[in-house]
Formats: structure tokens, C-alpha cells, sequence
């Protein structure tokens, strides 16, 4: 197996837009494996469309868990007029209804917080995202989706290959990552008082001229607890993990590498 690099991924608000929004844009509660692919590329300073094969699902493991609560609002935000090549704001403002992610807390200190897993199949790129990520030295800056929602990293640490521990059967067991629902074994979903599950249709993968490659049926629950769940394929969990916690990256079953 190779190194992975876990860190916290944390801001202020977020907007991850559904790609199958029209004239408002909705959000993602969680970050899609697309906006985590850009978070490593700014972090390696790797330009806009020159990365999608290099952090594509054949080359690149990323996972993401929800660790804090959260919740939406709905914002009519003011875009420039930019359909005839206008840039100086001389035109009235194009409102578009934005759904916009905060942390759900009476505590008005707290931000949101996301866990990212990271491994590629070349090993000195997971040691440099861990370095990056480690030392806050970031080539571009960060965002939670989009350009006024900036963010920042926390608690990144490096874990060499006989660190992590591997599974890869089916068994019942506890999950706190984002899932494929095409990994479950079976169609039965944990039910316990106070666990919300959230389906979405989510993006994975993008093709080098930026059109969509691969999109993916996912679950995960509303408050991040972890949901005991039969996942097919390989699942981790690292030595600082509690209470037999597992994660998954956003792959198939038959990941690559």
C-alpha cells in the first residue's frame, strides 16, 4: 500500500453548487471529489485544467467526512452582467439564489470542518500534499467552492503505509466517510434514533476538457456520526481512530491501485 495524508480541510461558509442545479444554485453539504481535487492542486500549485488526469480516479484516493454539524441558508447573491463581455459593472447585477453551508452550533466561533484523505499512487505527491498541508504553505489559496468562501488547513499528518490499517471485507462495521451507495452490500441502512441519512448524485472525475467523467449515488449522515454500514472494496482506519472507526475514499469497489 502506499502513504496517506489526512488533514482538515476548515472555513468560515461554503458553497459546493450541485451540478444539476439550473437557476438556483444549491449546495453540497460536503465538499464533491472534484472541489477536493482543486483543494490538493492549489495546495501543489498545479494550474486550472492542467491536473484532472494527474488527481484522476486512476491515479489519486481522496475521501472526505462531515466532522461537524451543519446547516443552509438560502442568499441572493449579485453577479456581474458578463454575457456580452462586460466587466466593468455598468449593467444591473444578475441575482441569483445561493444555498450557502454554516456550521451548525450555538458557539458563534465555530467553523465548519471537513477531514480529507489524500494517497496517490505516486507516493512523493502524497508527501508533498502532506508538507504543504503541514506547513501551511499553500501555492494558491484555499476555498470552501468558491472564490468568498476562503478557507485553511489544520492538523495534517503523514502516515506511512505500515501506520494504516486495511480491510476489505464486506463486514458490518462503523463508517464515517462519504460513501458510494454502489459499494454497499445489501440495501438495508442502519436505523437509530437521531442518525439522518442524506443521499445526493455526487461528481467524481473530470475529463481533460473539463466536462464531468464520472458521477456517483453517495450517502453520509447529517451530523458526521459514523453509520455501520457492509462497505465492499478497501476501507482504512489510522492509529489515532476511536472506537473501531473506518473510512472509505470516493472510488469503486475495484479501486486501481
Amino acid at each position: 500500500m502506499k502513504p496517506v495524508v489526512a488533514f482538515d480541510l476548515v472555513g468560515l461558509m461554503a458553497h459546493f453548487r450541485k451540478f444539476y442545479t439550473n437557476s438556483s444554485s444549491l449546495s453540497y453539504h460536503v465538499p464533491p471529489r472534484t472541489v477536493l481535487m482543486g483543494v490538493v492542486a492549489a495546495l501543489l500549485g498545479w494550474r486550472r485544467n492542467t491536473y484532472y488526469e494527474r488527481l484522476g480516479l486512476e491515479q489519486a484516493a481522496i475521501g472526505v467526512s462531515l466532522r461537524v454539524p451543519v446547516r443552509t441558508i438560502i442568499q441572493t447573491v449579485n453577479f456581474l452582467a458578463t454575457d456580452d463581455g462586460d466587466w466593468h459593472g455598468v449593467k444591473p447585477r444578475t441575482q441569483i439564489p445561493t444555498e450557502l453551508v454554516l456550521p451548525k452550533a450555538p458557539d458563534h466561533r465555530a467553523v465548519l470542518r471537513y477531514r480529507v484523505f489524500f494517497m496517490h499512487r505516486d507516493p512523493g505527491i502524497t508527501r508533498a500534499v502532506a508538507e504543504r498541508a503541514r506547513t501551511g504553505r499553500y501555492a494558491y489559496p484555499l476555498f470552501l467552492g468558491v472564490a468568498f468562501c476562503p478557507a485553511w488547513v489544520e492538523n495534517a499528518r503523514l502516515y506511512e503505509p505500515d501506520q494504516v490499517d486495511w480491510a476489505h471485507a464486506a463486514e458490518v462495521a462503523p463508517v464515517d466517510t462519504v460513501v458510494l451507495r454502489e459499494r454497499l452490500h445489501g440495501d438495508r441502512l442502519p436505523i437509530a434514533p437521531g442518525l439522518r441519512i442524506l443521499p445526493d448524485r455526487m461528481p467524481l472525475d473530470f475529463a481533460p476538457d473539463r466536462t464531468l467523467k464520472a458521477v456517483a449515488a453517495v450517502l453520509w449522515e447529517d451530523k458526521g456520526q459514523p453509520l455501520s454500514l457492509a462497505v465492499q472494496g478497501r476501507r482504512f482506519r489510522l492509529p489515532e481512530d476511536e472506537g473501531a472507526v473506518w473510512h472509505t475514499f470516493l472510488e469503486a469497489a475495484d479501486a486501481p491501485f
